[in-house]
């Protein structure tokens, strides 16, 4: 199974995170209890809807949310053996770029506008390393040549305005690298791409995790396109995650509903254009007002009376594949597992078993 590596190998271990937002409506829950972990040289997809808390969720372990509105209620955050938990800004800033570093969604707002590439990419270098501004600028050179922009010594002198989508989005990729960190978030890297610059920026990532070793975390709403670039995937929903397992476990025999209907509204190669294209039926639930039982009550085929008054437990499944849901108690009752089809697969990258 993919993903399997040593307890001793984890660079990144979240436990039982919670965090909300302090508004004048009142206290939004965004995080409730997130927990998951990240091994060394490993990609860890975390997958779901948007507003589920995936941004929040990374975000809140580098503390890049201003405070307030925002506000650690609880958890424990270890990076590398060491309890970052309740570090302030000016022992992150030691982390932030060297030792772990985040890809925005939007590289156009992320981006300085008034400022040369160049010069923001050498920035984190200077920041953390005693070198000249001239050795700096090399070194951006170097950068934008390793993430794929042609011509790198002109294109540094060049503001973020004058670059494509897809070399804007390569720019922040050379940001977030300019210091070879250990952990690199990516927040829906590809969201605003076309498809063909999607698969090379995600190979790109790939070819640049085993040159660098670092950990990869990538935030999407699409499942398609993580099969061939996350190790390990974590699906998540209303502010939880409802079901963790390897791509395969995912892929081939993901056991929470949830789950299902992600995988089930993945476009298929092959499918008869008659066909519509399945959806999940309703809306997430309120966080101002989170419920006491499953979250994915309200839009679950599924739903049985515990599942409204009781929060499902996270159960094993198989070795490193969790899910939490009452379908899985033995005095529930049986239910016909999500079958993965062969187009659906086929169309995610996956070979068929």
């Amino acid at each position: 199974m993919k993903g399997d590596t040593a307890v001793s190998d984890k660079i990144l271990e979240v436990s039982d995170l919670e965090y909300s937002f302090d508004t004048y409506a009142g206290e939004v829950h965004a995080i409730r209890g997130v927990s998951f972990y990240v091994n060394r040289s490993e990609s860890l997809a975390i997958v779901g809807e948007s507003g589920c808390g995936k941004s929040v969720t990374v975000q809140s372990i580098m503390k890049l949310i201003p405070t307030p509105p925002g506000r650690f209620k609880r958890g424990k955050i270890i990076y590398c053996g060491s309890d970052i938990t309740d570090y302030d800004d000016r022992q992150m800033e030691k982390l932030r770029g060297k030792e772990m570093s985040m890809i925005f969604q939007d590289p156009m707002t992320s981006l300085n506008p008034t400022m040369r590439v160049g010069r923001q990419i050498s920035e984190g270098i200077r920041k953390h390393e005693k070198i000249s501004t001239g050795e700096a600028l090399a070194r951006s050179v170097e950068l934008l040549k390793e993430v794929g922009i042609s011509d790198p010594e002109r294109n540094v002198m060049r503001y973020p305005h004058m670059f494509s989508g897809g070399m804007r989005q390569r720019a922040m990729i050379a940001i977030a690298l300019a210091c070879n960190p250990k952990i690199l978030f990516a927040d829906e890297p590809t969201t605003s791409l076309d498809v063909t610059t999607q698969a090379q920026i995600l190979e790109m990532m790939n070819h640049l995790k085993r040159e660098f070793e670092m950990a990869i975390v990538l935030i999407t709403h699409n499942l398609g396109i993580v099969a061939r670039f996350a190790e390990r995937i974590s699906v998540m929903y209303a502010g939880k995650i409802v079901e963790s397992g390897s791509t395969d476990d995912i892929f081939y025999s993901p056991r929470h509903p949830y789950t299902w209907g992600l995988l089930n509204s993945v476009p298929a190669v092959g499918k008869k254009r008659t066909e519509k294209l399945s959806t999940i039926k309703g809306t997430p639930p309120d966080l101002f007002m989170p419920p006491a039982g499953c979250g994915f009550y309200d839009r679950c085929d599924y739903r049985m009376k515990v599942c409204k008054e009781n929060d499902p437990p996270a159960r094993e499944i198989g070795e490193g594949h969790f899910a939490s849901c009452w379908l899985l108690d033995n005095r529930a009752p049986g239910v016909t597992p999500y079958v993965a089809k062969r187009h659906t697969i086929e169309s995610s990258g996956k070979g068929v078993m």
